[in-house]
């Protein structure tokens, strides 16, 4: 289980504060968070744009994207090795 997708589990539905790896922050306040076995989506809003948050499991990087008038644009990936 991915820990920072857990904490935000946890926080849920109180506003959180993610911090981004290029040091970017959004304040979110989620709308839904749910586990499915290791699998994890939330949605929340910060600043009246809706926010997607996904992973996989435990390795995987937490996925954000921001939701446009195009679909979705991913705001932070992990880099990989």
């Amino acid at each position: 289980m991915n820990t920072i997708a857990k904490r935000l589990y946890n926080l849920s539905p109180q506003p959180v504060r993610l911090t981004l790896d290029s040091g970017e922050t959004i304040d979110l306040e989620p709308e839904s968070a749910e586990f499915f076995g290791e699998s994890f989506q939330a949605e929340g809003v910060s600043e009246g744009d809706t926010h997607r948050l996904v992973t996989d499991g435990e390795d995987d990087p937490l996925l954000v994207a921001r939701e446009s008038a195009d679909g979705w644009e991913v705001t932070a990936v992990d880099a990989t090795n």
